[in-house]
Protein backbone atom coordinates (compact mmCIF):
# COMPACT_ATOMS: atom_id res chain seq x y z
CA UNK A 1 0.00 0.00 0.00
CA UNK A 2 2.82 2.43 0.82
CA UNK A 3 4.60 1.58 -2.44
CA UNK A 4 1.46 2.30 -4.48
CA UNK A 5 0.94 5.57 -2.69
CA UNK A 6 4.52 6.66 -3.55
CA UNK A 7 3.85 5.95 -7.23
CA UNK A 8 0.62 7.96 -7.14
CA UNK A 9 2.39 10.93 -5.51
CA UNK A 10 5.23 10.77 -8.03
CA UNK A 11 2.78 10.74 -10.94
CA UNK A 12 0.94 13.71 -9.45
CA UNK A 13 4.23 15.65 -9.27
CA UNK A 14 4.86 15.00 -12.97
CA UNK A 15 1.31 16.03 -13.88
CA UNK A 16 1.65 19.29 -12.00
CA UNK A 17 5.00 20.02 -13.68
CA UNK A 18 3.59 19.32 -17.15
CA UNK A 19 0.52 21.47 -16.54
CA UNK A 20 2.81 24.27 -15.35
CA UNK A 21 4.89 24.07 -18.50
CA UNK A 22 1.81 24.00 -20.76
CA UNK A 23 0.37 27.00 -18.93
CA UNK A 24 3.64 28.88 -19.47
CA UNK A 25 3.37 28.28 -23.22
CA UNK A 26 0.17 30.29 -23.54
CA UNK A 27 -0.35 34.01 -23.11
CA UNK A 28 -2.34 35.80 -20.50
CA UNK A 29 -1.83 39.54 -20.98
CA UNK A 30 1.00 39.50 -23.50
CA UNK A 31 3.75 39.31 -20.88
CA UNK A 32 4.19 35.53 -20.95
CA UNK A 33 6.01 33.99 -23.94
CA UNK A 34 4.12 31.86 -26.42
CA UNK A 35 5.57 28.61 -27.71
CA UNK A 36 6.49 28.43 -31.38
CA UNK A 37 3.92 26.52 -33.46
CA UNK A 38 5.09 22.98 -34.06
CA UNK A 39 4.42 23.37 -37.79
CA UNK A 40 7.41 25.72 -37.95
CA UNK A 41 9.84 23.57 -36.01
CA UNK A 42 12.32 20.95 -37.02
CA UNK A 43 12.01 19.41 -33.58
CA UNK A 44 9.27 20.15 -31.10
CA UNK A 45 9.66 21.14 -27.49
CA UNK A 46 11.22 18.67 -25.11
CA UNK A 47 8.71 15.90 -24.54
CA UNK A 48 7.28 15.15 -21.12
CA UNK A 49 9.30 12.51 -19.28
CA UNK A 50 8.22 8.96 -18.85
CA UNK A 51 6.47 8.24 -15.55
CA UNK A 52 9.13 8.50 -12.87
CA UNK A 53 10.49 5.78 -10.74
CA UNK A 54 9.42 6.09 -7.17
CA UNK A 55 12.87 7.37 -6.15
CA UNK A 56 13.19 10.24 -8.63
CA UNK A 57 13.47 13.69 -7.12
CA UNK A 58 11.73 16.83 -8.33
CA UNK A 59 15.08 18.03 -9.71
CA UNK A 60 15.57 14.86 -11.74
CA UNK A 61 12.06 15.15 -13.16
CA UNK A 62 12.65 18.75 -14.14
CA UNK A 63 16.01 17.94 -15.77
CA UNK A 64 14.28 15.26 -17.87
CA UNK A 65 11.50 17.69 -18.74
CA UNK A 66 13.95 20.19 -20.16
CA UNK A 67 16.32 17.66 -21.72
CA UNK A 68 19.13 18.51 -19.30
CA UNK A 69 21.74 16.07 -18.00
CA UNK A 70 21.43 14.27 -14.69
CA UNK A 71 23.33 15.65 -11.72
CA UNK A 72 23.66 14.10 -8.27
CA UNK A 73 22.99 17.59 -6.93
CA UNK A 74 19.31 16.83 -7.56
CA UNK A 75 19.47 14.48 -4.58
CA UNK A 76 21.61 16.69 -2.35
CA UNK A 77 20.38 18.86 0.47
CA UNK A 78 19.38 22.43 -0.52
CA UNK A 79 22.13 25.02 -0.16
CA UNK A 80 22.43 28.76 -0.73
CA UNK A 81 25.48 30.76 -1.81
CA UNK A 82 25.93 34.52 -2.01
CA UNK A 83 27.59 36.18 -5.02
CA UNK A 84 28.94 39.76 -5.09
CA UNK A 85 29.13 41.54 -8.46
CA UNK A 86 31.32 44.63 -8.79
CA UNK A 87 28.74 46.58 -10.84
CA UNK A 88 25.41 48.19 -9.91
CA UNK A 89 22.38 46.20 -10.94
CA UNK A 90 19.26 44.40 -9.82
CA UNK A 91 18.86 40.67 -9.19
CA UNK A 92 16.72 38.63 -11.60
CA UNK A 93 13.05 38.24 -10.71
CA UNK A 94 12.25 35.51 -8.21
CA UNK A 95 9.81 34.12 -10.78
CA UNK A 96 12.53 33.61 -13.44
CA UNK A 97 11.64 30.18 -14.91
CA UNK A 98 15.12 29.30 -16.17
CA UNK A 99 17.00 30.23 -13.02
CA UNK A 100 14.25 28.63 -10.95
CA UNK A 101 14.63 25.38 -12.87
CA UNK A 102 18.41 25.35 -12.37
CA UNK A 103 17.88 26.04 -8.68
CA UNK A 104 15.50 23.08 -8.39
CA UNK A 105 17.68 20.72 -10.44
CA UNK A 106 20.83 21.52 -8.47
CA UNK A 107 19.21 22.27 -5.10
CA UNK A 108 21.44 25.35 -5.19
CA UNK A 109 20.30 28.95 -4.84
CA UNK A 110 22.54 31.88 -5.76
CA UNK A 111 21.79 35.14 -3.96
CA UNK A 112 23.22 37.94 -6.13
CA UNK A 113 24.43 41.12 -4.47
CA UNK A 114 25.22 44.11 -6.70
CA UNK A 115 27.48 47.03 -5.91
CA UNK A 116 26.00 49.95 -4.03
CA UNK A 117 28.30 52.93 -3.60
CA UNK A 118 32.02 53.01 -4.32
CA UNK A 119 33.82 49.81 -5.38
CA UNK A 120 37.20 50.74 -3.90
CA UNK A 121 35.60 51.41 -0.52
CA UNK A 122 33.66 48.15 -0.69
CA UNK A 123 36.81 46.16 -1.49
CA UNK A 124 38.79 47.87 1.28
CA UNK A 125 36.16 46.93 3.85
CA UNK A 126 36.05 43.33 2.62
CA UNK A 127 39.83 42.97 2.70
CA UNK A 128 40.16 44.55 6.14
CA UNK A 129 37.42 42.43 7.70
CA UNK A 130 37.96 39.24 5.70
CA UNK A 131 34.18 39.10 5.48
CA UNK A 132 32.92 38.77 1.94
CA UNK A 133 30.57 36.69 -0.19
CA UNK A 134 30.89 33.04 -1.16
CA UNK A 135 31.44 33.97 -4.83
CA UNK A 136 32.62 37.31 -6.16
CA UNK A 137 33.45 38.95 -9.46
CA UNK A 138 35.88 41.86 -9.09
CA UNK A 139 37.47 41.80 -12.56
CA UNK A 140 41.01 43.15 -12.36
CA UNK A 141 40.55 44.06 -8.68
CA UNK A 142 40.66 40.45 -7.49
CA UNK A 143 44.44 40.28 -7.01
CA UNK A 144 44.48 41.56 -3.39
CA UNK A 145 42.06 38.79 -2.36
CA UNK A 146 44.42 36.18 -3.81
CA UNK A 147 47.53 37.75 -2.29
CA UNK A 148 45.82 37.99 1.12
CA UNK A 149 45.02 34.29 1.24
CA UNK A 150 41.28 34.94 1.19
CA UNK A 151 40.50 32.91 -1.93
CA UNK A 152 39.68 29.23 -2.22
CA UNK A 153 42.25 27.26 -4.27
CA UNK A 154 40.45 25.72 -7.25
CA UNK A 155 42.99 23.44 -8.97
CA UNK A 156 42.40 20.27 -6.96
CA UNK A 157 38.67 20.90 -6.72
CA UNK A 158 38.36 21.07 -10.49
CA UNK A 159 40.64 18.05 -10.98
CA UNK A 160 38.64 15.92 -8.52
CA UNK A 161 35.06 17.17 -8.73
CA UNK A 162 34.57 19.18 -11.93
CA UNK A 163 35.60 17.24 -15.05
CA UNK A 164 33.58 19.45 -17.39
CA UNK A 165 35.05 22.62 -15.96
CA UNK A 166 38.55 21.13 -16.05
CA UNK A 167 38.11 20.23 -19.71
CA UNK A 168 36.70 23.66 -20.51
CA UNK A 169 39.77 25.39 -19.06
CA UNK A 170 42.29 22.91 -20.46
CA UNK A 171 43.72 25.26 -23.16
CA UNK A 172 44.48 27.95 -20.56
CA UNK A 173 45.23 25.86 -17.48
CA UNK A 174 48.83 27.01 -17.05
CA UNK A 175 47.93 30.63 -17.80
CA UNK A 176 45.33 30.58 -15.01
CA UNK A 177 47.91 29.93 -12.30
CA UNK A 178 48.73 32.60 -9.76
CA UNK A 179 52.31 33.40 -8.78
CA UNK A 180 52.20 30.61 -6.17
CA UNK A 181 51.22 28.04 -8.81
CA UNK A 182 47.62 27.74 -7.61
CA UNK A 183 44.45 28.63 -9.51
CA UNK A 184 42.07 30.98 -7.72
CA UNK A 185 39.95 32.47 -10.47
CA UNK A 186 37.65 30.72 -12.94
CA UNK A 187 37.46 32.86 -16.09
CA UNK A 188 33.92 33.89 -17.01
CA UNK A 189 34.79 35.86 -20.16
CA UNK A 190 37.13 35.26 -23.07
CA UNK A 191 37.09 31.46 -23.26
CA UNK A 192 36.30 30.96 -26.98
CA UNK A 193 34.54 27.79 -28.07
CA UNK A 194 34.10 26.75 -31.70
CA UNK A 195 33.33 29.37 -34.33
CA UNK A 196 33.13 33.01 -33.32
CA UNK A 197 30.37 35.18 -34.76
CA UNK A 198 30.65 38.97 -34.68
CA UNK A 199 27.41 40.83 -35.30
CA UNK A 200 27.91 43.37 -32.55
CA UNK A 201 30.90 45.12 -31.01
CA UNK A 202 30.80 45.30 -27.22
CA UNK A 203 34.25 46.79 -26.69
CA UNK A 204 35.80 50.23 -27.03
CA UNK A 205 34.64 52.60 -29.77
CA UNK A 206 33.43 56.07 -30.45
CA UNK A 207 29.64 55.86 -30.42
CA UNK A 208 27.17 58.12 -32.18
CA UNK A 209 23.43 58.41 -31.75
CA UNK A 210 21.59 56.78 -34.66
CA UNK A 211 19.49 59.83 -35.42
CA UNK A 212 22.66 61.85 -36.01
CA UNK A 213 23.88 59.22 -38.47
CA UNK A 214 20.43 59.14 -40.04
CA UNK A 215 20.54 62.91 -40.47
CA UNK A 216 23.87 62.83 -42.32
CA UNK A 217 23.35 59.48 -44.04
CA UNK A 218 26.88 58.28 -43.35
CA UNK A 219 29.54 57.90 -40.70
CA UNK A 220 32.03 60.70 -40.00
CA UNK A 221 35.45 60.13 -41.56
CA UNK A 222 37.61 61.32 -38.66
CA UNK A 223 37.50 62.88 -35.20
CA UNK A 224 37.10 66.42 -36.53
CA UNK A 225 34.10 65.42 -38.63
CA UNK A 226 32.70 63.37 -35.74
CA UNK A 227 32.47 66.52 -33.64
CA UNK A 228 31.30 68.55 -36.66
CA UNK A 229 28.34 66.15 -37.00
CA UNK A 230 27.56 66.51 -33.30
CA UNK A 231 27.83 70.30 -33.40
CA UNK A 232 25.57 70.72 -36.43
CA UNK A 233 22.96 68.29 -35.09
CA UNK A 234 23.00 69.95 -31.67
CA UNK A 235 22.47 73.37 -33.25
CA UNK A 236 19.46 72.00 -35.13
CA UNK A 237 18.19 70.17 -32.04
CA UNK A 238 19.08 72.14 -28.88
CA UNK A 239 16.71 69.90 -26.92
CA UNK A 240 15.58 66.30 -27.34
CA UNK A 241 12.17 65.51 -25.92
CA UNK A 242 12.47 68.52 -23.63
CA UNK A 243 15.99 67.68 -22.37
CA UNK A 244 18.95 69.93 -23.31
CA UNK A 245 21.04 68.11 -25.90
CA UNK A 246 24.46 66.88 -24.74
CA UNK A 247 27.18 66.65 -27.35
CA UNK A 248 29.77 64.27 -25.89
CA UNK A 249 30.01 62.45 -22.54
CA UNK A 250 33.29 61.56 -20.80
CA UNK A 251 33.01 59.15 -17.85
CA UNK A 252 35.89 59.35 -15.35
CA UNK A 253 34.57 57.62 -12.22
CA UNK A 254 36.93 55.10 -10.57
CA UNK A 255 38.19 52.22 -12.68
CA UNK A 256 35.83 53.28 -15.46
CA UNK A 257 38.23 56.14 -16.19
CA UNK A 258 39.19 54.13 -19.29
CA UNK A 259 36.47 56.13 -21.09
CA UNK A 260 38.68 59.19 -20.66
CA UNK A 261 42.06 57.47 -20.92
CA UNK A 262 41.86 54.94 -23.76
CA UNK A 263 40.71 56.76 -26.93
CA UNK A 264 44.15 58.12 -28.00
CA UNK A 265 45.62 54.60 -27.87
CA UNK A 266 42.93 53.27 -30.19
CA UNK A 267 43.17 56.26 -32.50
CA UNK A 268 46.88 55.51 -32.87
CA UNK A 269 46.10 51.98 -34.08
CA UNK A 270 46.63 49.96 -30.91
CA UNK A 271 44.40 47.31 -29.40
CA UNK A 272 43.13 47.48 -25.84
CA UNK A 273 46.56 46.91 -24.28
CA UNK A 274 46.11 48.85 -21.05
CA UNK A 275 48.98 50.31 -19.05
CA UNK A 276 51.67 50.27 -21.72
CA UNK A 277 52.36 49.99 -25.44
CA UNK A 278 54.26 47.12 -27.09
CA UNK A 279 56.84 48.11 -29.65
CA UNK A 280 55.54 45.19 -31.73
CA UNK A 281 51.85 44.37 -31.21
CA UNK A 282 52.10 41.07 -33.07
CA UNK A 283 55.21 39.63 -31.45
CA UNK A 284 53.76 36.15 -30.89
CA UNK A 285 56.74 34.17 -29.58
CA UNK A 286 58.80 36.85 -27.87
CA UNK A 287 57.78 39.42 -25.28
CA UNK A 288 57.78 42.88 -26.82
CA UNK A 289 59.52 45.81 -25.21
CA UNK A 290 56.99 48.20 -23.69
CA UNK A 291 56.78 51.99 -23.79
CA UNK A 292 54.68 54.53 -21.91
CA UNK A 293 51.37 55.33 -23.58
CA UNK A 294 51.08 58.73 -21.91
CA UNK A 295 54.17 60.38 -23.40
CA UNK A 296 53.52 59.62 -27.08
CA UNK A 297 53.27 62.44 -29.62
CA UNK A 298 49.74 61.34 -30.51
CA UNK A 299 48.37 61.54 -26.95
CA UNK A 300 48.30 65.33 -26.64
CA UNK A 301 46.20 66.08 -29.79
CA UNK A 302 43.24 64.07 -28.49
CA UNK A 303 42.95 65.97 -25.21
CA UNK A 304 43.55 69.24 -27.02
CA UNK A 305 40.59 68.37 -29.25
CA UNK A 306 38.41 67.64 -26.20
CA UNK A 307 39.49 70.96 -24.71
CA UNK A 308 38.47 72.71 -27.93
CA UNK A 309 35.07 70.99 -27.96
CA UNK A 310 34.52 71.80 -24.30
CA UNK A 311 34.90 75.47 -25.14
CA UNK A 312 32.59 74.94 -28.13
CA UNK A 313 29.90 73.75 -25.71
CA UNK A 314 29.89 70.08 -26.75
CA UNK A 315 31.42 68.70 -23.52
CA UNK A 316 29.93 69.86 -20.22
CA UNK A 317 32.22 70.13 -17.22
CA UNK A 318 29.70 68.20 -15.11
CA UNK A 319 30.11 65.22 -17.44
CA UNK A 320 33.60 64.75 -16.01
CA UNK A 321 32.35 64.41 -12.45
CA UNK A 322 29.24 62.26 -12.96
CA UNK A 323 28.80 59.08 -10.99
CA UNK A 324 28.32 55.94 -13.02
CA UNK A 325 24.61 55.84 -12.17
CA UNK A 326 24.19 59.47 -13.30
CA UNK A 327 26.08 58.65 -16.50
CA UNK A 328 23.65 55.83 -17.31
CA UNK A 329 20.69 58.05 -16.44
CA UNK A 330 22.01 60.76 -18.77
CA UNK A 331 22.29 58.27 -21.63
CA UNK A 332 18.79 56.98 -20.82
CA UNK A 333 17.43 60.50 -21.40
CA UNK A 334 18.16 60.11 -25.11
CA UNK A 335 19.90 63.50 -25.16
CA UNK A 336 23.50 62.25 -25.54
CA UNK A 337 24.83 62.40 -29.12
CA UNK A 338 28.24 60.80 -28.67
CA UNK A 339 30.71 59.17 -26.29
CA UNK A 340 33.73 56.87 -26.18
CA UNK A 341 33.17 53.75 -24.11
CA UNK A 342 32.79 49.99 -24.17
CA UNK A 343 29.24 48.88 -24.93
CA UNK A 344 28.96 46.53 -21.95
CA UNK A 345 29.71 49.53 -19.72
CA UNK A 346 26.88 51.80 -20.96
CA UNK A 347 24.42 49.39 -22.56
CA UNK A 348 22.11 49.46 -19.52
CA UNK A 349 21.71 53.18 -20.11
CA UNK A 350 20.05 52.42 -23.45
CA UNK A 351 17.62 49.85 -22.04
CA UNK A 352 14.97 52.49 -21.18
CA UNK A 353 15.27 53.87 -24.72
CA UNK A 354 14.60 50.43 -26.16
CA UNK A 355 11.72 49.86 -23.79
CA UNK A 356 10.18 53.17 -24.91
CA UNK A 357 10.69 52.34 -28.60
CA UNK A 358 13.15 55.24 -29.01
CA UNK A 359 15.55 53.27 -31.17
CA UNK A 360 16.75 56.40 -32.94
CA UNK A 361 18.31 57.52 -29.63
CA UNK A 362 20.44 54.38 -29.23
CA UNK A 363 23.97 54.30 -30.68
CA UNK A 364 26.26 52.69 -33.26
CA UNK A 365 30.06 52.24 -33.04
CA UNK A 366 32.59 54.08 -35.23
CA UNK A 367 36.29 53.13 -35.05
CA UNK A 368 37.93 56.52 -35.54
CA UNK A 369 41.70 56.78 -35.96
CA UNK A 370 44.30 59.37 -36.79
CA UNK A 371 44.86 59.83 -40.56
CA UNK A 372 46.50 56.86 -42.26
CA UNK A 373 46.15 54.58 -39.22
CA UNK A 374 44.60 51.09 -39.47
CA UNK A 375 42.03 50.62 -36.69
CA UNK A 376 42.32 47.69 -34.28
CA UNK A 377 39.19 48.07 -32.19
CA UNK A 378 37.89 44.55 -32.82
CA UNK A 379 39.49 41.61 -31.02
CA UNK A 380 39.16 37.93 -31.55
CA UNK A 381 37.98 36.62 -28.21
CA UNK A 382 41.16 36.03 -26.21
CA UNK A 383 41.82 34.64 -22.75
CA UNK A 384 42.82 37.23 -20.15
CA UNK A 385 43.00 35.26 -16.90
CA UNK A 386 41.76 38.17 -14.80
CA UNK A 387 38.05 38.24 -15.62
CA UNK A 388 36.96 35.39 -13.44
CA UNK A 389 34.88 34.46 -10.44
CA UNK A 390 36.73 33.86 -7.18
CA UNK A 391 35.48 31.84 -4.20
CA UNK A 392 35.81 32.61 -0.51
CA UNK A 393 38.16 30.22 1.30
CA UNK A 394 35.51 30.00 4.05
CA UNK A 395 32.69 28.99 1.72
CA UNK A 396 30.48 26.47 3.49
CA UNK A 397 30.75 23.68 0.92
CA UNK A 398 33.57 24.05 -1.64
CA UNK A 399 32.69 20.77 -3.39
CA UNK A 400 29.07 21.78 -3.89
CA UNK A 401 30.17 25.16 -5.25
CA UNK A 402 32.53 23.66 -7.84
CA UNK A 403 30.01 20.96 -8.78
CA UNK A 404 27.41 23.66 -9.39
CA UNK A 405 29.74 25.48 -11.81
CA UNK A 406 30.63 22.16 -13.40
CA UNK A 407 26.95 21.52 -14.13
CA UNK A 408 26.43 24.95 -15.73
CA UNK A 409 29.34 24.54 -18.17
CA UNK A 410 27.83 21.50 -19.90
CA UNK A 411 26.55 22.31 -23.39
CA UNK A 412 22.84 21.48 -22.85
CA UNK A 413 22.80 23.50 -19.61
CA UNK A 414 24.74 26.36 -21.18
CA UNK A 415 22.22 26.50 -24.02
CA UNK A 416 19.35 26.40 -21.51
CA UNK A 417 20.62 29.36 -19.47
CA UNK A 418 21.62 31.35 -22.56
CA UNK A 419 18.73 30.69 -24.99
CA UNK A 420 16.00 29.64 -22.55
CA UNK A 421 13.34 26.95 -22.73
CA UNK A 422 13.02 25.00 -25.97
CA UNK A 423 9.52 25.35 -27.42
CA UNK A 424 8.91 28.52 -25.44
CA UNK A 425 11.87 30.86 -25.97
CA UNK A 426 13.29 29.10 -29.04
CA UNK A 427 13.04 26.03 -31.28
CA UNK A 428 15.11 24.08 -33.81
CA UNK A 429 14.08 24.73 -37.41
CA UNK A 430 14.19 22.13 -40.19
CA UNK A 431 17.88 22.88 -40.80
CA UNK A 432 18.78 22.36 -37.15
CA UNK A 433 19.33 26.06 -36.56
CA UNK A 434 18.02 27.71 -33.41
CA UNK A 435 15.27 30.25 -34.05
CA UNK A 436 13.05 32.34 -31.82
CA UNK A 437 9.36 33.15 -32.32
CA UNK A 438 8.94 36.80 -33.34
CA UNK A 439 7.22 37.53 -30.04
CA UNK A 440 10.32 36.32 -28.23
CA UNK A 441 12.59 38.47 -30.40
CA UNK A 442 10.52 41.48 -29.44
CA UNK A 443 10.49 40.63 -25.74
CA UNK A 444 14.19 39.81 -25.63
CA UNK A 445 15.15 43.18 -27.11
CA UNK A 446 14.95 44.44 -23.51
CA UNK A 447 17.81 43.31 -21.28
CA UNK A 448 15.64 43.59 -18.18
CA UNK A 449 13.17 41.12 -19.69
CA UNK A 450 16.07 38.75 -20.38
CA UNK A 451 17.29 39.12 -16.80
CA UNK A 452 13.86 38.24 -15.43
CA UNK A 453 12.94 35.45 -17.85
CA UNK A 454 16.15 33.83 -19.11
CA UNK A 455 19.33 32.63 -17.45
CA UNK A 456 21.37 35.64 -18.58
CA UNK A 457 22.58 36.42 -15.06
CA UNK A 458 23.92 32.89 -14.60
CA UNK A 459 25.43 32.93 -18.08
CA UNK A 460 27.17 36.25 -17.45
CA UNK A 461 28.53 35.50 -13.98
CA UNK A 462 29.82 31.92 -14.28
CA UNK A 463 32.21 30.11 -16.64
CA UNK A 464 30.52 29.58 -20.00
CA UNK A 465 30.86 28.50 -23.59
CA UNK A 466 31.34 31.46 -25.94
CA UNK A 467 31.24 31.17 -29.70
CA UNK A 468 29.33 28.15 -30.96
CA UNK A 469 28.09 24.74 -29.88
CA UNK A 470 29.05 21.44 -31.48
CA UNK A 471 26.11 21.73 -33.89
CA UNK A 472 27.30 25.13 -35.15
CA UNK A 473 24.60 27.20 -33.43
CA UNK A 474 25.88 30.29 -31.65
CA UNK A 475 26.06 30.32 -27.88
CA UNK A 476 23.88 33.43 -27.66
CA UNK A 477 20.97 34.76 -29.70
CA UNK A 478 22.86 37.97 -30.45
CA UNK A 479 25.65 35.99 -32.08
CA UNK A 480 23.40 33.80 -34.24
CA UNK A 481 23.52 35.58 -37.63
CA UNK A 482 19.98 34.68 -38.71
CA UNK A 483 18.54 35.62 -35.35
CA UNK A 484 20.48 38.86 -35.21
CA UNK A 485 19.10 40.00 -38.57
CA UNK A 486 15.58 38.73 -37.87
CA UNK A 487 15.56 40.42 -34.49
CA UNK A 488 16.39 43.90 -35.75
CA UNK A 489 13.75 46.49 -35.12
CA UNK A 490 12.05 48.02 -38.18
CA UNK A 491 13.81 51.33 -37.48
CA UNK A 492 17.22 49.62 -37.47
CA UNK A 493 16.50 47.69 -40.65
CA UNK A 494 15.58 50.91 -42.44
CA UNK A 495 18.58 52.83 -41.03
CA UNK A 496 21.03 50.03 -41.82
CA UNK A 497 19.78 49.94 -45.40
CA UNK A 498 20.23 53.72 -45.65
CA UNK A 499 23.79 53.48 -44.27
CA UNK A 500 24.62 50.45 -46.42
CA UNK A 501 25.36 48.13 -43.49
CA UNK A 502 24.00 44.78 -42.33
CA UNK A 503 24.76 44.77 -38.61
CA UNK A 504 25.82 46.90 -35.68
CA UNK A 505 29.52 46.72 -36.66
CA UNK A 506 28.85 47.79 -40.23
CA UNK A 507 30.37 51.27 -39.87
CA UNK A 508 33.59 49.87 -38.41
CA UNK A 509 36.67 49.26 -40.55
CA UNK A 510 38.44 47.03 -38.02
CA UNK A 511 39.15 43.36 -38.69
CA UNK A 512 39.22 41.12 -35.59
CA UNK A 513 42.82 40.95 -34.47
CA UNK A 514 44.60 37.89 -33.08
CA UNK A 515 46.90 38.90 -30.25
CA UNK A 516 49.85 37.31 -28.42
CA UNK A 517 49.12 35.28 -25.28
CA UNK A 518 50.39 38.14 -23.12
CA UNK A 519 47.69 40.51 -24.44
CA UNK A 520 46.32 42.59 -22.76
CA UNK A 521 48.58 44.26 -20.24
CA UNK A 522 45.58 45.49 -18.24
CA UNK A 523 44.94 41.89 -17.19
CA UNK A 524 48.26 41.82 -15.33
CA UNK A 525 48.05 42.50 -11.61
CA UNK A 526 51.04 43.10 -9.37
CA UNK A 527 51.47 42.47 -5.68
CA UNK A 528 50.40 45.30 -3.39
CA UNK A 529 53.37 47.42 -2.40
CA UNK A 530 55.61 46.13 -5.19
CA UNK A 531 57.51 48.73 -7.26
CA UNK A 532 55.24 47.99 -10.26
CA UNK A 533 52.09 48.35 -8.18
CA UNK A 534 53.25 51.63 -6.62
CA UNK A 535 54.28 53.04 -10.00
CA UNK A 536 50.88 52.07 -11.43
CA UNK A 537 49.12 53.90 -8.60
CA UNK A 538 51.25 57.00 -9.09
CA UNK A 539 50.57 57.10 -12.84
CA UNK A 540 46.84 56.68 -12.20
CA UNK A 541 46.87 59.48 -9.63
CA UNK A 542 48.71 61.83 -12.01
CA UNK A 543 46.26 61.07 -14.82
CA UNK A 544 43.30 61.69 -12.53
CA UNK A 545 44.84 64.99 -11.46
CA UNK A 546 45.67 66.32 -14.91
CA UNK A 547 43.63 64.78 -17.72
CA UNK A 548 40.28 66.16 -16.55
CA UNK A 549 41.88 69.58 -15.99
CA UNK A 550 43.33 69.48 -19.48
CA UNK A 551 39.86 68.99 -20.96
CA UNK A 552 38.32 72.01 -19.20
CA UNK A 553 41.22 74.43 -18.65
CA UNK A 554 41.32 77.76 -20.52
CA UNK A 555 42.58 77.13 -24.05
CA UNK A 556 45.58 79.45 -23.58
CA UNK A 557 46.73 77.40 -20.57
CA UNK A 558 46.57 73.99 -22.24
CA UNK A 559 50.19 73.81 -23.44
CA UNK A 560 51.71 74.86 -20.12
CA UNK A 561 49.45 72.44 -18.22
CA UNK A 562 50.42 69.65 -20.61
CA UNK A 563 54.11 70.30 -19.95
CA UNK A 564 53.42 70.23 -16.21
CA UNK A 565 51.59 66.91 -16.66
CA UNK A 566 54.51 65.38 -18.55
CA UNK A 567 56.95 66.51 -15.85
CA UNK A 568 54.75 64.91 -13.20
CA UNK A 569 54.65 61.63 -15.17
CA UNK A 570 58.44 61.58 -15.32
CA UNK A 571 58.54 61.39 -11.53
CA UNK A 572 56.24 58.38 -11.16
CA UNK A 573 58.85 55.66 -11.73
CA UNK A 574 56.66 54.27 -14.51
CA UNK A 575 59.57 52.24 -15.86
CA UNK A 576 59.14 49.88 -12.88
CA UNK A 577 55.65 49.10 -14.13
CA UNK A 578 56.70 48.68 -17.76
CA UNK A 579 59.61 46.39 -16.83
CA UNK A 580 57.31 44.24 -14.69
CA UNK A 581 54.84 43.94 -17.58
CA UNK A 582 57.66 42.78 -19.85
CA UNK A 583 58.59 40.11 -17.30
CA UNK A 584 54.97 39.02 -16.94
CA UNK A 585 54.65 38.85 -20.72
CA UNK A 586 57.57 36.45 -20.91
CA UNK A 587 56.15 34.39 -18.05
CA UNK A 588 52.88 34.00 -19.95
CA UNK A 589 54.75 32.94 -23.07
CA UNK A 590 56.70 30.38 -21.04
CA UNK A 591 53.51 29.02 -19.48
CA UNK A 592 51.70 28.85 -22.81
CA UNK A 593 54.50 27.10 -24.68
CA UNK A 594 55.92 25.04 -21.83
CA UNK A 595 59.29 26.77 -21.67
Amino acid sequence: MKKSMKKIIALLVVSILILGILAACGTDDGGTPTAAPTSNTGSTATAAPEPPTENQSEGQLLAEQYGLPYTPLSEAAPIEFSYFIRDPGTPPASTNPVIGAIETITNTKIDFEYLVGDLETKISVMLASGDWNDFAYFGGEARPFMDSGLCLPLSDLMEQHAPNLRSHFSPWWELMKHTDGEIYTAEIYSTPTGREYINEHWGTCFWMQKDVLDHFGRAPADLDEYFDFIREYKELNPTIDGVPTIGFEVLTEGWRRFCRDNPPMFMAGYGNWGGGLPDNQLSMDKASTISSRWTQDWTKPYYQKLNEEHHNGLINAESLTRSYDDYLATIASGAVLGLSDQLWNFNNGMDPLRAEGRWERTMLPIDLTYPGVTPKYLDQRAFTGSNGVILNKNISDPVRAIQYMDYLIQEPVNRFISWGIEGVNWYFNAEGRIERPQEQRDLQSEMKWQDDNLGRTLYNQFPKMQGSYADGNATTAGDQPEEYFAGLQPYDKELFAKLGIKNQTGLMRSVPAEWPVYYPYWSMAFEDGSPANLADQRVTDINDRYLTQLIICPANQFDSLWDEYQTALAGTGERDLLDAMEEMSQARLDAAFGN
